[in-house]
């Protein structure tokens, strides 16, 4: 049985992987372009940041994404151990 805290990490988890979804496809370029790996690095950022969707919503969606993920990853991480070891004593 999980707390309320642990029902509010499963879906901030969740949010946070659709966030994820959703700022790579706006922050990617979603059509081909030939010769990319000819590109320099800042070639490459200048040619994404025109030719994305949205680059900064998307780059802001991942980092927001990544921060949940990792932190409700580790508070759930560390919920199921103390769990364990709970169990074991």
């Amino acid at each position: 049985m999980g707390n309320k805290y642990s029902k509010l990490a499963k879906i901030v988890l969740k949010i946070s992987i659709v966030l994820i979804i959703i700022g790579y496809f706006l922050w990617t370029i979603l059509f081909p372009i030939q010769d990319l790996h000819t590109f320099t690095t800042t070639e490459h950022l200048t040619a994404q940041k025109q030719l994305a969707l949205n680059y900064t919503l998307g780059r802001f969606l991942l980092y927001i994404g990544f921060t949940g993920m990792i932190s409700s990853s580790i508070y759930l991480s560390i919920n199921a151990i103390q769990k364990r070891i709970k169990q074991k004593r």
